[in-house]
């Protein structure tokens, strides 16, 4: 009959490799780090798209003008608005280097024909918007503060010109004050609106 005899004191039989303590206190340790590390620039890019975000807020809904009147802002630019003009929405924006208007109303089609016909000179022909801006329009003075589509965004039934007082001479161009961005949309059958916006400051 045989029998094992016990291993020596000491010499046990591994049941299975460890690192040793210090090894593992180490990698503990950088594991620690490791997480911070990657918490603390989880944070700082959270923290920069809030501050980017609350930037872009701010300076939408920084620095328009009070009491500005689609009268006294179409007396400014130099833009007549006809009589029969509806929905009529004007509003001022400054920033460091100038202020910019915008003005939009609403005429039957006909009418803003003949409008546009004593607006734009014969040698300018409005074009359509080739190259829209699908993110809408990021510039200084955007009309979706008037609560109305931004016209750079609009692609169908749209034509747009700029226009400037040294360069127009048309029974309604002659008294423009400031050069100006003009753009018509059919938005629906028989009404087209006029989007106006001071493009050099006022």
């Amino acid at each position: 009959m045989t029998s094992t005899a016990p291993a020596p004191e000491g010499k046990r039989r591994p049941e299975g490799k460890r690192r040793p303590e210090g090894v593992r206190r180490t990698l503990v340790v950088l594991g620690v780090a490791l997480a911070a590390l990657v918490g603390g620039v989880v944070a700082v890019a959270v923290l920069g798209d809030r501050a980017v975000s609350e930037k872009a807020a701010k300076e939408k809904n920084c620095c328009w003008e009070e009491g500005v009147t689609p009268a006294g802002l179409s007396a400014r630019i130099g833009i007549r608005i006809p009589e029969g003009a509806t929905d009529r929405k004007a509003a001022v924006k400054a920033n460091s280097r100038h202020e910019t208007g915008i003005l939009a109303f609403t005429l039957p089609e006909d009418a803003a024909h003949r409008y546009l016909s004593r607006m734009v000179p014969e040698d300018t022909r409005m074009i359509a918007n080739i190259a829209p801006k699908h993110d809408a329009y990021k510039g200084d003075a955007p009309f979706t503060h008037l609560e109305l589509t931004e016209p750079e965004t609009i692609t169908s039934n749209l034509g747009k010109t700029a226009l400037c007082p040294e360069d127009t001479a048309t029974p309604e161009g002659k008294h423009l004050r400031s050069c100006v961005d003009v753009y018509a949309h059919a938005f629906e059958p028989g009404a087209t609106r006029i989007y106006v916006r001071s493009s050099g400051g006022l």
